[in-house]
């Protein structure tokens, strides 16, 4: 599914209001206008990749976006901790501290 221009330039409109409602709270700004950049620069990317190979062109799907945005990602995955026991003379650990 390809993105237009047009539906970028909306989010960055978007995203620049929002950064002007919080003119207040400087982080909030920031992460506005962070992601007034990384939409530019997407833009920016696709017209250089356009120019330079047209026929190989890869637009980024609305998950890739998404995720350049920081919005709608999962939850981090935690791992499970596997200890294995050492079970031999005078070792009551896992690791080499101990004792």
């Amino acid at each position: 599914m390809a993105i237009t221009n047009k539906t970028v330039l909306k989010k960055m409109s978007s995203e620049i209001q929002e950064a002007m409602l919080q003119h207040g709270d400087e982080q909030k700004v920031r992460e506005h206008v962070r992601s007034v950049k990384l939409l530019a620069d997407l833009l920016l990317e696709e017209e250089a990749s356009t120019q330079s190979s047209p026929a190989a062109v890869q637009e980024p799907t609305v998950e890739e976006i998404r995720k350049m945005m920081g919005a709608g990602s999962p939850e981090p995955v935690q791992k499970e901790n596997k200890e294995t026991k050492i079970d031999h003379d005078e070792a009551n650990g896992s690791s080499i501290f101990d004792f």
